[in-house]
């Protein structure tokens, strides 16, 4: 199990990790100090709307005191996380556990015995990290989040949702992992493509079953009941020729006092669903404001679009992980000695050290994909303003949220550029006014 600095595999992993780690921790460091500087500040285009009276001295300091509680348990997770990265790849983990594994089910040959091992593999290797986790997720949930009014969560709850969790992330990554030993038995040099349409087809079938199977296993839902709220969202869909199956009530306040809504499903699967704590906390027109932008989404195909964008990028990423899968050099840099014809057998294998030596790279590209995102959101929300004709409901709405989610006002730019999916609150409501203004 010698792992050499030399090796190429090896010196693109150390790059990335540490690189990613300095720039994570350079960026919330920036965000930390700029929460001090401006954290009690009112931006003026959000000064101007009356929902912004709930940003008082006091709710101010609790924004900053809540980020800077996330922010200093991240520092511990982060190092812990990073340390543990460096021994499990430095201290030869992965080629023990391997042997281990083939010492259980024998040398994987076939794609059962192939399956098999990888999938103890996978599930086994993840453990040390799942471990380290617990601790912090703890102390989040139960000291940070129930300090702010947050979680309303039990022990015995956050015991059952994480049990549930492991059991049906182990059960969908057996079937991936099935389908893939075939692909990679029977086309050892082209399952590259196979794996990205089976990759595709995997998540348009999670987005039909989502909503229908697997949400309700964590959460109630209910249908709307009839009123006003029902009738206009009902007027929206049917203005825009948007079929669902329902629209449902989420008891996210079980959990936690956080809120959102969203549109889950395909085809005949679709459902609009709102956070009980979002009805709670909007009016009936601003909800509907909402509901505007989320259709925005749906009506401009912004989720059709990153779907079909993906198609290429996940056969270029298969590719490159193919070509590292199949190099003696990739296993002999984590401290495996396989030849040439066992690597072929082991492919998988390969797969997942791959993504350990290039997985912090994404973090070059993160600006660009997090650039779209928040462009797609200018979009819908200027499709709800001209949708609702109602700017104003969906300005109040965006500050109400903001201050309920004890949300940040005045982020760094450079930090948004790399954290932010959606642009900032003042960022949106001066956009939104120049909408009306045209």
């Amino acid at each position: 199990m010698n792992i050499t600095l030399s090796n190429p595999f090896i010196i693109i992993f150390l790059v990335g990790t540490v690189g990613s780690f300095l720039l994570d921790q350079v960026l919330e460091f920036i965000d930390y100090r700029a929460r001090l500087k401006n954290g009690g500040t009112i931006p003026p285009e959000i000064a101007a709307i009356p929902a912004s009276k709930t940003f008082d001295t006091q709710r101010l300091s609790k924004i900053c005191a809540y980020e800077n509680d996330k922010y200093f348990c991240w520092i511990p997770s982060a190092i812990l996380g990073l340390c543990l990265t460096m021994v499990l790849v430095f201290s030869g983990f992965y080629p023990w556990l391997f042997g281990i594994i083939c010492s259980w089910t024998g040398e994987p040959h076939g794609w059962v015995s192939s399956c098999v091992s990888s999938l103890l593999f996978l599930i086994l290797s993840g453990v040390p990290s799942s471990i380290i986790g617990i601790p912090f997720g703890l102390y989040r949930e139960f000291v940070i989040e129930k300090r702010y009014g947050f979680s309303k969560m039990t022990l015995g709850l956050w015991l059952v949702d994480m049990i549930k969790g492991m059991i049906l992330s182990t059960i969908l990554a057996a079937i991936l992992i099935a389908v893939m030993s075939i692909l990679i038995i029977t086309f050892p040099t082209l399952w590259w493509i196979f794996v990205t349409a089976v990759m595709f087809v995997f998540t348009i079938i999670m987005q039909v079953i989502y909503p229908l199977i697997i949400a309700p296993m964590f959460n109630k839902f209910t249908p709307l009941e009839d009123g006003d709220l029902k009738d206009k969202i009902t007027a929206l869909m049917e203005h825009l020729g948007f079929r669902s199956n329902g629209i449902f009530v989420m008891d996210a306040s079980k959990r936690s006092g956080h809120s959102n809504a969203y549109f889950g499903g395909l085809g005949k699967s679709k459902r609009i669903v709102l956070y009980d704590t979002l009805i709670s906390q909007l009016t009936t027109d601003e909800l509907v404001a909402v509901l505007g932008h989320e259709l925005g989404h749906y009506k401009l195909h912004h989720i059709t679009r990153k779907l079909l964008i993906m198609i290429p990028m996940e056969l270029v990423l298969m590719f490159v992980l193919y070509k590292c899968a199949t190099a003696v050099s990739l296993y002999s840099g984590f401290g495996f000695n396989l030849s040439q014809d066992q690597v072929m057998n082991v492919q998988i294998i390969g797969f997942f050290l791959a993504n350990i030596v290039f997985g912090d790279w994404g973090d070059l590209f993160t600006p660009i994909t997090k650039f779209f995102s928040r462009r797609d959101e200018f979009a819908a929300d200027r499709f709800s303003a001209k949708l609702t004709g109602n700017a104003e409901s969906l300005c109040s709405a965006l500050v109400k949220l903001n201050s309920e989610n004890l949300s940040e006002l005045l982020p760094p730019k450079i930090y948004v550029l790399w954290n932010y999916d959606h642009p900032t609150l003042t960022e949106r409501v001066k956009a939104l006014k120049e909408t009306v203004q045209h």
